[in-house]
């Protein structure tokens, strides 16, 4: 694992675990022990009083190309893994999205194998979703919003009876800590160090992921359903470092052209050198071998 703990120099505190963002740190008997969920952040430095932890005897793999390949191996996947950067502008030689277009297909491109990093920004947005995932949104007059509201979204047919249900489903989700000036959008092959990654499984995938990623910590994958893909994946992968499934919504689906087994799992990225190498350790590496 990236970092270690000297059991000699350890005071058992357990201030290292309420603070580590990966939790990655355990107690096992009446040690603390870190698992290959560490990414070497070094938070948890800043917090030990004894100078307990030490680097490890090896780094935390963060090479996209790498990580594409090892995921797409391990777990046999068909599609193409998305990657996503929350930034402030379009960086170097991206190209900035000019839209309208939507999020989901987008990553529904990315997905079929068009995986050149773009600059996606709420202007550039044909839904208002995108200021639910911290880009803002284009503006429009207060007419033309109730028209595609009450079009799209609200009454029968539609997603919702009230249109007050829209905030109250927001509500449940965390904010984010700013408006972005948009996101970076590329498969994860093609994008270095990504904020978090996102792509199709089937139930036996999602099975051997979970499994990987509670095999130390037992920390488990939640799933999300009954609001919009973007927001059921990306935010809390994003704003609190967990990693989650989800079914989408109709839109979502219909756009990233979802197969009926199909959900979507969201990671943050700086979990996957931790979960490649935990893939290798469960019950699903026995059975495959």
């Amino acid at each position: 694992m990236p970092l270690i703990i000297d059991q000699e120099v350890c005071a058992g505190c357990g201030s290292c675990v309420g603070n580590c963002p990966n939790r990655a740190i355990v107690m096992r008997g009446e040690q603390y022990f870190i698992t290959n969920m560490c990414c070497d952040c070094g938070v948890c430095l800043e917090y030990c009083s004894t100078d307990a932890i030490k680097k490890g005897p090896v780094r935390a793999e963060f090479d996209s190309k790498k990580g594409n390949a090892a995921l797409k191996e391990k777990l046999s996947l068909k599609r193409d893994i998305v990657a996503m950067k929350f930034a402030d502008k379009a960086p170097d030689g991206v190209r900035v999205e000019e839209g309208p277009t939507f999020w989901c297909a987008i990553c529904g491109d990315i997905f079929e194998g068009q995986g050149d990093p773009v600059f996606f920004t709420g202007m550039a947005s044909s839904c208002g979703g995108s200021k639910n995932v911290g880009i803002g949104s284009s503006k429009v007059t207060k007419d033309v919003f109730e028209m595609v509201i009450n079009a799209q979204v609200v009454g029968e047919g539609n997603l919702y009876v009230s249109k007050d249900l829209l905030a109250k489903n927001r509500a449940q989700f965390p904010r984010y800590p700013k408006v972005y000036g948009g996101m970076v959008l590329g498969s994860l092959e093609r994008l270095s160090r990504p904020d978090i990654i996102l792509f199709p499984v089937n139930g036996h995938q999602l099975s051997m992921i979970s499994t990987a990623y509670s095999f130390e910590t037992a920390e488990l994958i939640t799933g999300y359903a009954g609001k919009s893909t973007c927001l059921m994946s990306i935010t809390f992968p994003f704003i609190e470092n967990k990693p989650v499934f989800t079914p989408g919504d109709h839109g979502g689906r219909t756009f990233m052209r979802l197969q009926d087994e199909e959900i979507i799992v969201c990671l943050p990225y700086r979990l996957v050198p931790g979960l490649i190498k935990n893939l290798d350790r469960t019950v699903y590496a026995q059975i495959k071998g």
